[in-house]
This record gives structure tokens, sequence and C-alpha cells, in this order.
């Protein structure tokens, strides 16, 4: 129950829990000033009450002593009748000491007090106070008065006093919690500022300011917030321009590297016909073949990094392209490996998305060209069988290239994506198929990945949009 409060209260944004504390100490204190505040309100009234008592009982006997000596009762009456209708008297009552009595009384106060508070005060003891006074003349008793002063008045009294008490301490909080929020309103107005402005750097615009506002320490985390978005801006600047240079230099590199690599393969495949049939020695046609071999090698894997380095720059027009025409182009153009390997294709639903055509052809050429290549590492004896189908999953396309080959293990499915990651040890393939597969996939805005086909073989996926992102 604790971990859960906790976790509630730690979910409150600041404003709600400065009102929540505020509101619970407000609460407590006007608690703890009413319970006091009642009972001493309630001591000082029965103690006028009481004082108010002793003292009708001091004057009175003195006001009835003469209509009591000469015994005139209707007249005593009259003045008990009187005296009966003042505030806080109940009843009040003359006996002689021959026993007859007169007796007054006024109907009691009506309470304006709720239940509640005599419920909840009941110690506080609202009872009515009796006294009596005897009416001595010279050495003589004539008998005794009795006044009993209600309590009803004395309680009336006390929730009067302390309802205007709790009126003026709502009124304290309501103006409290006005001040509050006005100045939670204008002191906490940077802070949403500064988290659009955080936003808006998370979302690439490294260009947003904030103007200096708020408070001194507002101030002080704004210039912290600016001199960051500063410094942020001005190392995406720099790691831009280290990326551009670096990304130049692969480019050129690759590209200059070709024509070695031509000629090295050139040369080996020439020495190898002139000295055809003149080579007695096995090794050396051994070390020239390998010579050629690995040239030809060389030339390949320059190439498959050339389409790596530009595998996220559009080589064409990009719109809403017809993936099926496109699948039958990379087909054609791979007749003759698909033949080779005794591979069969079924083609599904292929709806379009928005990418280049030539970078399209790249991504199922590349799918195609691993399936064709690592089942033919393979001793799996089955005939290979490829599935291509896609379907519209929102504002993306979902591809799927399934076989019936040997499959990937899990732990290998996301090592494949990387560059020169090849799980065959025949050498075949220059292992940046599947990595420029998921470098396009993901310079589009979509993902690439593996997962086991339906029929125990692999299926790489990948999504592209399908409308233009804007």
């Amino acid at each position: 129950m604790r971990h859960f409060l906790d976790a509630g209260w730690s979910r409150l944004p600041f404003a709600a829990r400065l009102m929540a504390a505020t509101s619970f100490a407000l609460l407590v204190a006007g608690a703890l000033m009413f319970f006091v505040s009642a009972r001493q309100e309630a001591r000082d009234a029965r103690a006028s009450l009481a004082i108010e008592l002793a003292q009708e009982l001091e004057t009175l006997p003195a006001v009835l002593a003469e209509v009591v000596v000469i015994g005139d009762f209707a007249s005593l009456q009259q003045h008990l009748d009187r005296f009966a209708l003042r505030q806080h008297v109940t009843s009040v009552k003359f006996a002689d000491i021959s026993g007859q009595s007169l007796h007054s009384t006024d109907k009691p106060q009506t309470l304006i007090a709720p239940d509640w508070f005599f419920k909840l005060f009941k110690h506080l003891e609202f009872q009515d106070l009796t006294g009596t006074a005897s009416v001595i003349v010279g050495s003589r008793n004539y008998g005794a008065i009795t006044l009993t002063l209600g309590g009803q008045g004395m309680a009336n009294h006390v929730w009067q006093r302390l309802r205007d008490q709790l009126a003026a301490v709502f009124l304290v909080a309501g103006l409290t919690f006005l001040g509050i929020w006005l100045v939670l309103r204008n002191g906490l107005a940077p802070l949403k500022r500064l988290e659009s402005g955080a936003k808006a750097i998370a979302n690439g615009s490294l260009e947003t300011r904030l103007t200096m506002e708020g408070s001194p320490e507002l101030r002080h985390l704004i210039t912290a917030f600016n001199s960051m978005a500063a410094a942020t801006q001005d190392a995406q600047a720099r790691l831009y321009t280290a990326n551009a240079e670096l990304q130049r230099f692969a480019e050129v590199t690759a590209h200059h590297l070709q024509e070695p690599a031509r000629r090295l393969a050139s040369y080996a495949e020439r020495l190898s016909t002139q000295l055809a049939g003149s080579i007695t020695d096995a090794e050396t046609q051994l070390s020239l073949d390998f010579i050629g071999q690995q040239a030809r090698r060389m030339k390949l894997l320059l190439g498959a990094v050339e389409r790596y380095l530009v595998a996220d720059q559009a080589r064409g027009k990009l719109e809403k392209t017809d993936v099926g025409q496109a699948v039958a182009k990379v087909l054609k153009h791979m007749q003759g490996p698909i033949n080779a390997s005794g591979c069969t294709i079924t083609i599904g639903a292929l709806p379009p998305a928005w990418i280049d055509a030539p970078r399209l052809a790249d991504l199922f050429g590349g799918v195609l060209d691993n399936a064709l290549q690592f089942a033919a590492a393979d001793s799996h004896q089955a005939p290979l069988h490829i599935t291509i189908d896609g379907e519209r999953l929102g504002a993306f396309v979902r591809y799927r290239v399934s076989d019936n080959g040997p499959g990937i293990s899990e732990e290998y499915r996301e090592r494949v994506f990387r560059v020169f990651e090849r799980l065959s040890s025949r050498g075949e393939g220059t292992g940046i198929g599947l990595a420029i597969v998921r470098r396009i996939a993901q310079s589009c805005g979509g993902r690439a990945w593996i997962e086991e086909s339906p029929g125990g073989g692999c299926r790489v996926l990948f999504e592209l949009p399908a409308e233009k992102i804007s």
C-alpha cells in the first residue's frame, strides 16, 4: 500500500503536490484550531454564565425583598415573570419558609448549532446552571430564590464564534490557494516552454533557443538549456562534417581500389592464358589461380562496399513504386543463379511502396541472393522454394521473403545484418548483402529483421513506407 501511495505521489506534477501539501497543512491546522478554540470558547462561555448567575443571585433577593416582606404574591409573580424573560434565564422560583412557592419559566432558546457539533464536543458540558439565594431582611429569612440559566444560549454563542472563525479560515485558505495558483501559473510557465524546447531539440530542431524569463533559478536553467542546445548544434555540425568527409573518403577509396583489383584480375587471367600448358609446377598454377580468384573477390567486395555506402541515398525519384514490377525485373536479372539452384519462386500480393526503383531492386536482390547462397552452402536435399509476398499495415507495407532452406538460429539473426558477417564457411557472398538491405529500409523510415519461416526455413522481413512521410 505504501509503495502504491509513493508511486502515485511521484507521478503527481509539482503544482499538484504543492496544492496537496498545502491543503493537508491547512486542514490539520484548521482542525487543531477548531478543537482548541471550541474548548476555550466553551470554557469562557461557561465561566461568564457562572459569573452572571452569581451576580443575579446577589441582586435579585434585594429586588424582591419588598414584595416578599409584605406578602404581595401577585406582584411577586409579576416580578418573576418579567425576570424570566431576560436573556439566558430559563426559570426562576421563589419558595417561602412555609413551603409555598411561585414559579416562572421561559421557553428554551432554539439551538442553532448542528447535532454533530454537540456529539463532537459532548465533553464541553453545555448544561444549564442553577443557583439558590436566600431572601433575608434584617435577620429574618423569608425564603429562597432558585435561578436557572440555560446552556442553550452558551452553546449558540460558542457555535457562532466558531462559525465566524471557520469562515475566516476558509477565506484565508481560498486566498492562499489563489495566490499559490497565480505564482505557479506565472512561475512554471517557463518550464512548459523549456519542455517544448527539449522536445524540439529531440525532434532535430537544434536551432531552438529560449528567451530569458521567470525567476533567477529558472533564468539559470534557461541559460544552461541554451548553452546545451548551442553545444549540441555545434557538435552535430562537426559530426555531420566528419561523417560527410568519412563517407566521401570511403566512397572514393572503394572506387579507386576497383581499378587495381580489376587490373590484378585481368593480368592474372592473361598470365594464365599465356602460360597455359607451359606451367609444369602444380603449385605455381595453384598460386596463379588463387591470385585471380582473390582479385575477382576483391573486386566483388569493393562493389558491395560502394553499394552499402550509398544505400541510404536515393538513386532515383522517390515515388509510389510498383513492387511487383520491380521484383519481376530482379527475377529476370537473376534467372541464371535461380535456374542453376533449381529454385522455384512463388509471388504473392505485393502492395506498392514509397521508394526509388534502384534501391527497391537492391532490397529484393540482396534478400534473394542471400537465400540462394545460404541454401547452396548447406547439404539440404529438398529443392529450394522461395515465397515473396507483402501486406499493408497502417502507414507501412511489410514484405516477406520466405524459403524452406536450413534456416538461421535465433542467436545469429541479428549478426547477419552486420557488415562482413557470413555464417557460411565456404566463402560465398560478400557478407554485406543483408547489411545493405537493412540500411536501405532504415533510411526510408522502415526496418528489417529475420524470423523463422513457417516451413522451418528462413524468413527475411522488411517494412517500407506506403506513402510519402511528411
